[in-house]
């Protein structure tokens, strides 16, 4: 009797054992969620002129974009709608640039005039380690005018890095915007002047 009670006793201990560690994983591969503040400063890009007026629409998102990367303990949620974030980057850029520009939330708000408006396909942002760091972002930069598709192109921004100072991950994202807009905005306002 003592030496089943016994190999009972070894069961429950081996049973107990096990179940330890499996709930601790559990608890670890949970990452928290943090927010990143997504923000735009202008730069200095190279673009015709223009007198017409502009509407700027905001980004469609090709799927709901509800996280925008990781790190080993955080997710990285977006402060804003990346649509959002991207068109009224757009704006702000066009803006500081001197061009006669309206932001819209919808098409139909902006009216008859030119849109430049997008698709936001991808933006994410990778930390691996603390000397590692990936981003991609990823747009369809579009003109249209009267319901009309003038212009439309993809454009991607990504890159690795692996060295000590890799900057701060919304500055990376910002970043990628950069390279977008310096070749989306000429392209966008020289259709805009050849349809005028």
């Amino acid at each position: 009797m003592k030496k089943q009670t016994l190999s009972i006793f070894v069961l429950l201990l081996a049973a107990a054992v096990l179940m330890i560690p499996s709930s601790g994983f559990a608890s670890e591969k949970k990452m928290k969620e943090t927010i990143l503040n997504l923000d735009y400063t202008p730069i200095e890009i190279e673009s015709p002129p223009c007198s017409i007026k502009i509407a700027v629409v905001k980004f469609t998102e090709s799927k709901p974009i509800k996280e925008i990367g990781q790190s080993k303990l955080f997710k990285y949620i977006p402060s804003i709608e990346v649509g959002t974030w991207m068109a009224k980057s757009l704006y702000s850029q066009l803006k500081s640039q001197g061009y006669n520009v309206e932001y819209f939330e919808t098409m139909d708000d902006a009216g008859n005039s030119f849109i430049i408006t997008g698709v936001a396909n991808k933006v994410y942002i990778a930390r691996p380690g603390q000397l590692e760091m990936k981003y991609k972002v990823q747009l369809d930069g579009m003109v249209t005018k009267d319901n009309k598709l003038l212009f439309s192109k993809n454009y991607i921004s990504k890159q690795e890095k692996e060295f000590a100072n890799t900057g701060q991950n919304a500055g990376k994202l910002m970043a990628g915007l950069h390279d977008s807009f310096s070749l989306f905005i000429p392209q966008a306002i020289k259709i805009i002047n050849d349809n005028n």
